[in-house]
């Protein structure tokens, strides 16, 4: 796309008119003049900024929230003539900041190349295609101005932050008074898995009594889950209840606790399956050892707040398995009478549910039922409420510290 200054172009149109009404030699003088001083900036220009091309140079490794990433970006001159004057912009930061870079304007010799490097810190988790360069070329008279973006390929895919859990309830618990007590024959207990140092509220069957007598201090088995242990995450991504989700905000924040407690399976070799839905799509993520993170890491880096079916709707599509104590976990931001019927439904049917409930008070974002709340907790059935403020490994952890 072309500017040509309006003062510019009357100028031309009135020298062609003279010629025309006129005619001689001066006349026709003019008018070659005029013709050589606007055609030759127009054939410059156009030259040069097809002679332009430029590439993007990201990260190869594994990028996570809350990193600095290096990007490296440069724009060659392929051509034979040197180019005057060009601007340079780059929405890179912008994509993965929401902070807008700085244009850059200079000159390019022939086969000169003009790099940068943008030093930036990754705000939030995600799936980016970083987009085009935008460039701009003028000649030296300021008559024309063309616009071209390069298109890059490139793309980035952050990682969800991981929070890193001590403890977590996973398996299938009773409740005795304020005290939650995880079932012990979730334990292998003919499998070591580490010693530790004892910490109040452990088990005296845990203690480990000929080392402890040998080092005159109480040492207690940390014993291996069984192979059987399992846990089913369903998300319920509703679009209606994201569509007011300020800077996507819950969805960072069920995407870092979904992947915390993901994480923490992992490291205990638990079975795990995570069940959400992109649009009308729904995938259901499976995963035991630490090997299988970066399935879900994946997931959870793309995951948005679009689903298509509603929480029930969404629940009666998947096949939960009905194994007597498994966990099911049902992660949402509309605490309400359908889903929480849900939860009680599998909870007869001899599933343990765990509710996590994701809200963003201070921009009044997600809805909790205080009395549905109240008799979730009546039937022994925990709930967290996460909010978009708060510490996520205190919230998942409270009720074991």
């Amino acid at each position: 796309m072309s500017r040509f200054h309006f003062g510019k172009t009357f100028l031309l149109l009135v020298v062609v008119l003279f010629v025309l009404l006129v005619g001689g030699t001066l006349p026709y003088f003019m008018f070659y003049i005029a013709l050589f001083l606007f055609s030759i900036p127009l054939i410059h220009s156009f030259l040069s900024i097809n002679s332009i091309s430029g590439k993007v140079k990201l990260p190869e490794t594994e990028v996570f929230t809350g990193e600095v990433v290096r990007i490296d970006y440069s724009i060659e001159n392929n051509g034979k003539l040197s180019i005057p004057y060009l601007k340079i912009f780059s929405n890179i930061s912008k994509q993965l900041t929401g902070d807008v870079t700085k244009e850059s304007i200079l000159s390019l010799e022939k086969r000169e190349v003009y790099s940068k490097t943008e030093d930036i810190y990754l705000k939030r988790r995600g799936y980016y295609k970083i987009g085009d360069i935008d460039v701009t070329v003028k000649d030296i008279f300021g008559f024309y101005k063309l616009n071209r973006k390069i298109q890059s390929k490139a793309s980035l895919l952050v990682y969800p932050e991981i929070i890193t859990l001590s403890t977590f309830e996973v398996s299938s618990s009773q409740q005795s008074g304020e005290l939650l007590i995880k079932d012990s024959s979730y334990l292998d207990r003919s499998r070591i898995s580490s010693l530790r140092d004892y910490s109040e509220g452990d088990s005296i069957k845990s203690i480990h009594w000929r080392l402890s007598a040998k080092k005159d201090t109480p040492i207690v088995k940390d014993f291996e889950f069984r192979g059987d242990t399992s846990v089913n995450i369903i998300i319920d991504n509703y679009k209606v209840n994201f569509k007011d989700d300020l800077d996507r905000r819950m969805e960072d924040k069920v995407a870092t606790a979904v992947m915390s407690i993901i994480n923490y399976c992992l490291d205990n070799n638990i079975n795990v399956d995570v069940a959400t839905q992109d649009n009308d799509n729904i995938t259901v993520t499976k995963g035991q050892n630490k090997s299988d993170l970066k399935s879900f890491l994946e997931l959870m880096a793309k995951f948005e707040g679009n689903g298509a079916y509603n929480s029930k709707e969404l629940i009666q599509r998947i096949d939960v398995p009905i194994i007597k104590g498994t966990s099911l976990i049902i992660v949402t931001s509309n605490l309400e009478n359908g889903i929480a019927s849900i939860g009680l439904d599998y909870r007869l049917r001899g599933l343990n549910p765990i509710f996590i409930v994701i809200t963003d008070m201070k921009n009044k974002n997600g809805y909790i039922d205080l009395n549905i709340e109240k008799d979730l907790r009546k039937e022994g059935i925990n709930v967290y409420i996460l909010d978009y403020q708060s510490s996520i490994k205190e919230t998942l952890e409270v009720l074991h510290g």
